[in-house]
């Protein structure tokens, strides 16, 4: 009976490691800075694993801090965080081996800037965050993200999850693949070519204009100008306090 319950308690714990870690069976801390001194952009290139990007005031370095996981001592060597300066540009890249064939690994790490310095995120997949950040451009494979307290223009480029866009004093535009797309708070709103997924858009001080929209519904609300919206597959559109001109597809007229 012992050694039965023990085979019992290493098979429990065996489980319960490939499910808390996948095929990462060792990881290592992985730390990059620099200071920004001179500095007039950042560039952040994440592969697999999440990437949290936080903006704070006053910071005088940019500073990294992940978890590199790999299924063996090999790959994981290989899984790094690289730190760059080429003029005036700072470059921070999650580099992963390649061939994922005979093994995985992944980079989960945080990025502290400041908040004044524009950006240039580019993800591949795992979950965003941004906050509290100055002008951004983004471009996201797959994965949720969230981006709030922009202090300038916000760009996305994204292929599929939901996203949450909070707060972009600026303009606000958006190509996207599929998922939700929320945008609450900005200066104007432009979504060239959305798939599918829901959009809502509200609070925002002047115009929204949504281009090529698939299917799932359109939610307008609080807009300090013009609402226009080009095409139009399935799902509803509606709209309230537009205090400018409104020109949607004639079938969703009022």
């Amino acid at each position: 009976m012992r050694t039965l319950a023990s085979l019992v308690l290493l098979l429990t714990a065996t489980t319960a490691s490939a499910d808390l870690f996948g095929d990462c069976s060792v990881s290592e801390k992985r730390n990059v800075a620099a200071p920004t001194a001179g500095i007039t952009r950042i560039v952040i290139i994440g592969r697999a694993g999440w990437l949290h990007i936080n903006g704070h005031r006053g910071a005088t370095q940019v500073t990294a801090n992940g978890t590199a996981c790999a299924s063996s001592r090999d790959r994981l060597s290989d899984t790094k965080l690289v730190l760059t300066r080429s003029g005036s540009d700072i470059r921070i890249e999650a580099v992963t081996p390649d061939n994922e064939m005979f093994g995985s690994s992944k980079l989960d790490f945080d990025v502290v800037v400041p908040d004044t310095i524009p950006l240039v995120v580019e993800d591949g997949s795992g979950d965003l965050t941004i906050d509290n950040v100055g002008a951004s451009e983004v471009t996201d494979g797959s994965g949720d993200m969230t981006i709030r307290n922009v202090n300038g223009n916000l760009s996305v480029h994204d292929g599929s999850g939901d996203m949450r866009l909070e707060n972009v004093s600026g303009d606000v535009r958006i190509t996207d693949g599929s998922g939700g797309i929320e945008v609450l708070g900005a200066g104007s709103v432009d979504i060239g070519n959305d798939g599918s997924g829901s959009v809502e858009i509200r609070n925002v001080k002047r115009d929204v204009h949504i281009g090529n929209k698939g299917s799932g519904s359109v939610d307008v609300s609080d807009v300090g100008g013009n609402f226009r919206l080009g095409n139009k597959g399935g799902g509803s559109v509606t709209w309230q306090r537009v205090a400018g001109h409104v020109d949607v597809p004639e079938r969703y007229r009022r």
